[in-house]
């Protein structure tokens, strides 16, 4: 008679899985590496097989990867790839906050599903108003519907506190106008009605056209008084629009019993333009509205020593080095120091030709004596870059804007010579399509849009330009308009109100600006006041914080 003899199993395999660990310190003893990064870590088959769906379909198949006994890992965080190959043999894996996003990805590429549902968990559990934007989207990216779920009960009872964040003014319309008009939501109509205002502000050319609809959602009559009163006294989207202006005067004459009074409509303009100032290696701030210049924060010793390109994105300006770093500093706060961010994946060279369009930075080939199809967008919520479909052609000194759910590219130079392609790419789907071509070859060249069209300016084809061409996309059609006083290339334009700027032009117009008024046709310089020299490297718009 056999007599089963008792055993501690979960000793006994912490004991086996412990010794098959050591073994990964000896090349000898394991049969497979995984090449992430500047990583190489050492596994076992069996072990990679048995925990990861990833990795048995990878042995089971006649892969060149079995062949080899190695694979190379891409476009994943290195540490994240070896604490989960350590979690296959230890039942164990932790990780900082700011990292559970690389490691869910990774997780899920190996299919590691226990991974997964514990880092759902720890990103519910500490889900709060800071965190949740990058939890939101990670629920979305990775269809995670319960978390998402989670995310839409949060929201709604902190939605006052999440309204304030930054993050919050990239939201869309619909998005926006879903928690407003929830039954659920958790707060005052002085905060909705604060925090739809703060949305349209953020880009008020794009978004005043929602303002009646977005609005219509609050109700009025439940507004706080005062809020009301200075609505109506202070507020510029309340003010310029007649609709609004009536419903929120008779809401308080309703409340209060008291006659309509005039109001004083506010004029005062909300956006700026900074330039970076090497004589004195500072930001200028330029306010058109009354004409006055401010000295903001210092350049960083590596700005001060070479060219960047710069875009500004919220509440921050990115600067793009040709090191592939890339800075930012908050330019509300006359104290902030400039931040380094993670780098881009690929060089461009010294002023790398970007823009924003919703929530990345797009970076599109090179520029002086890079010449490259290379495109690459940056993540502002999450700080991270990711490759793009390469354009068409590899360029150098080309124009770069976005404009209507597009992304578009104006000339540039080749090995062939100056070209006057316009390319458009669909950040949807990723696809590049020649749309168009300028009337002249050239590189170097400024663009803003401004309404329905493109603004077209300056360039250099071995001196630089001063045209002034409109381009209406919809109709392919180009129209030329009066010449800007000083021929500019390697420069900035930007649109306020009713008038274009064009700003600087390396390297013989660094000390100057000159205005656009479209309604007049007419081009104007900017006088410079005394005790202000300026030497523009670049410059980006902002919006003032009246």
């Amino acid at each position: 008679m056999e007599h089963k003899i008792k055993i501690d199993k979960n000793n006994r395999m912490s004991v086996v899985f412990q010794e098959l660990n050591k073994m990964r310190e000896d090349p000898v003893r394991c049969d497979f590496k995984i090449l992430v990064g500047s990583e190489k870590i050492l596994a076992h088959r069996n072990i990679l097989s048995a925990n990861s769906k990833y990795f048995e379909a990878m042995f089971t198949h006649n892969t060149e990867e079995k062949k080899s006994g190695e694979v190379t890992l891409k476009e994943v965080d290195q540490v994240c790839v070896k604490n989960c190959v350590d979690y296959m043999y230890s039942c164990e894996i932790s990780s900082p906050y700011e990292k559970l996003g690389d490691l869910l990805h990774v997780a899920t590429m190996m299919q590691l599903h226990e991974v997964c549902h514990g880092i759902i968990e720890l990103l519910e559990e500490n889900l709060d108003p800071e965190s949740y934007f990058v939890t939101k989207k990670l629920s979305s990216m990775y269809n995670l519907k319960s978390l998402e779920e989670r995310c839409e009960e949060f929201v709604l009872e902190n939605f006052e506190e999440i309204s304030k964040l930054e993050d919050f003014n990239d939201l869309g319309q619909i998005e926006v106008a879903k928690m407003i008009e929830s039954k659920k939501l958790k707060a005052s109509e002085d905060v909705k009605l604060h925090s739809a205002l703060c949305w349209i502000k953020f880009n008020s050319d794009d978004r005043s056209k929602y303002a009646n609809d977005l609005i219509g959602l609050v109700e009025l009559s439940k507004v706080s008084l005062g809020y009301r009163r200075h609505l109506i006294e202070s507020e510029p989207i309340i003010q310029e629009n007649k609709d609004l202006l009536v419903r929120l005067s008779i809401s308080v004459m309703d409340s209060v019993n008291i006659k309509p009074i005039k109001l004083r409509k506010q004029t005062t303009n909300t956006e700026a333009i900074v330039v970076f100032d090497e004589i004195f290696g500072h930001l200028q701030c330029f306010n058109p509205s009354d004409k006055s210049w401010t000295q903001m924060q210092e350049m960083n010793q590596e700005m001060k020593k070479g060219r960047f390109s710069a875009v500004t994105a919220g509440d921050f300006i990115y600067v793009l080095m040709k090191d592939k770093s890339v800075y930012r500093i908050k330019y509300s706060d006359k104290n902030a120091n400039w931040e380094r961010m993670a780098d881009m994946l690929e060089s461009h060279e010294s002023s790398p030709p970007a823009d924003v369009y919703k929530n990345w930075i797009y970076v599109i080939g090179g520029h002086n004596t890079c010449e490259t199809a290379t495109v690459e967008k940056y993540d502002l919520d999450l700080n991270v870059w990711a490759k793009c479909h390469d354009k068409l052609q590899p360029t150098k000194s080309s124009e770069v804007i976005a404009f209507k759910n597009k992304i578009y590219s104006f000339g540039g130079c080749s090995s062939d010579g100056y070209l006057d392609a316009v390319d458009q790419l669909d950040p949807e789907t990723g696809n590049w399509t020649t749309v168009g071509h300028m009337t002249s070859a050239r590189g170097y060249v400024s663009s803003v849009n401004a309404g329905e069209e493109i603004y077209v300016l300056g360039g250099y084809t071995g001196k630089d330009l001063n045209t002034v061409d409109l381009y209406n996309p919809q109709q392919n059609e180009w129209k030329s308009l009066k010449e800007m006083l000083l021929p500019r290339g390697w420069f900035r334009t930007f649109a306020i109100q009713s008038e274009i700027y064009a700003v600087g032009g390396w390297p013989t117009s660094t000390n100057s600006l000159e205005r656009y008024k479209i309604d007049e046709d007419k081009w104007e310089m900017i006088e410079i006041p005394e005790g202000v020299k300026l030497g523009i490297k670049e410059s980006v718009k902002i919006q003032l914080i009246i």
